[in-house]
């Protein structure tokens, strides 16, 4: 179970509907240049060999990724970026029995209109499980 983190716009986005929502992905840090996620597996995150799907993982490194480089302070609204390239790498099987997978991305340059990102989702325990690497445009508000 996570707890109530203590900027209520990371709430609000970890009680809306949507994708993240669909796959458990929930935000646990989101600050300048950082960001972390976690899901806590279920059955409906297995493969049919009985391992955590690998698509999985990617999503968390898509959200996670794309979040590190869009932080705005308060009273700013919170938009993760668009993903313009994401590379993967897959590492090693999860199981169920991992009980959750933890993502953790870093901005590691850019500047304004596109910034670059990389991450990995770990047990756990800190073993690696995949790693990713993308280019990234800043979350703006929607038009409108």
């Amino acid at each position: 179970m996570i707890k109530a983190h203590a900027d209520q716009r990371i709430n609000r986005l970890n009680r809306s509907g949507g994708f993240n929502h669909c796959n458990g992905i929930m935000i646990l840090d989101w600050q300048d240049g950082l960001a972390s996620v976690r899901v806590d597996l279920n059955g409906d995150h297995l493969n049919p060999l009985g391992l955590v799907h690998g698509g999985l993982y990617a999503g968390m490194l898509d959200v996670a990724l794309a979040m590190s480089g869009s932080y705005r302070p308060a009273p700013d609204g919170l938009y993760p970026g668009l993903t313009l390239s994401l590379t993967t790498q897959f590492i090693a099987p999860m199981r169920l029995g991992d009980g959750f997978a933890l993502a953790k991305a870093r901005r590691t340059g850019g500047g304004k209109s596109v910034f670059f990102a990389e991450g990995e989702v770990l047990t756990p325990d800190g073993r690696v499980i995949a790693s990713a690497s993308g280019v990234f445009k800043p979350g703006r508000p929607p038009k409108g």
